[in-house]
């Protein structure tokens, strides 16, 4: 989901997810959103990062092979 505030709070509050992802690189106390899922009986998890992997690589190579 795109989206265009300066964090991802108000998204995660109307979604109301059940669980919500970010990288190891957050501390689970710095993550937006994290005590609102978990206040909702929702969790909150953290997954270990890729080497050379990233959503802006992701994008790039969409880019390149589909909008030219």
């Amino acid at each position: 989901v795109v989206f265009d505030a300066p964090d991802p709070a108000t998204l995660i509050e109307t979604l109301g997810p059940d669980v919500l992802v970010k990288g190891a690189d957050w501390a689970e106390a710095e993550i937006v959103g994290g005590d609102f899922v978990k206040s909702r009986g929702g969790k909150v998890v953290r997954v270990s990062l890729v080497p050379a992997a990233s959503t802006s690589g992701i994008i790039e190579k969409i880019v390149e092979n589909y909008c030219q």
